[in-house]
């Protein structure tokens, strides 16, 4: 009789854990997005590259631009509009037009990517307030 339960219960565990186990493998990827994201105009973004370089390659080949993904990468601030990010996910936003940008990306073997936000530059104009008078 003891037998028969154990056996019971060790099947039961089986199928748990296999359920457990399949479930995971199935699940869908979206929640494990890549840190960089191919896009064109004519597809969205594909948020399947870990390494920079390649993405970059990828969107040079194909005529898009290769950006980071913003819900896995954190941009520095800083005083650019574009910045380059490495696939250790080192960021710098220093360059102010995208060409720039890209050479320096190429160069690192990084994506060039528009920058989340500037850090402030300076001190105020005290002319804004008149239109520059």
């Amino acid at each position: 009789m003891a037998n028969r339960l154990f056996a019971r219960t060790r099947s039961r565990s089986l199928r748990t854990s296999h359920v457990v186990l399949l479930s995971a493998l199935v699940s869908p990827m979206a929640a494990q997005a890549a840190p960089f994201c191919l896009q064109t105009q004519a597809i969205g973004p594909q948020c399947i590259y870990y390494d920079a370089g390649l993405c970059q390659k990828d969107a040079a080949r194909q005529g898009g631009f290769c950006g980071a993904n913003p819900d896995e990468v954190h941009l520095s601030a800083n005083i650019g509009k574009y910045c380059v990010v490495t696939s250790g996910q080192a960021s710098l936003c220093i360059y102010l037009d995208r060409g720039t940008c890209t050479t320096e990306a190429v160069r690192q073997g990084g994506a060039c990517t528009e920058s989340t936000g500037t850090a402030g530059t300076g001190a105020p104009d005290p002319y804004a307030a008149i239109g520059g008078r």
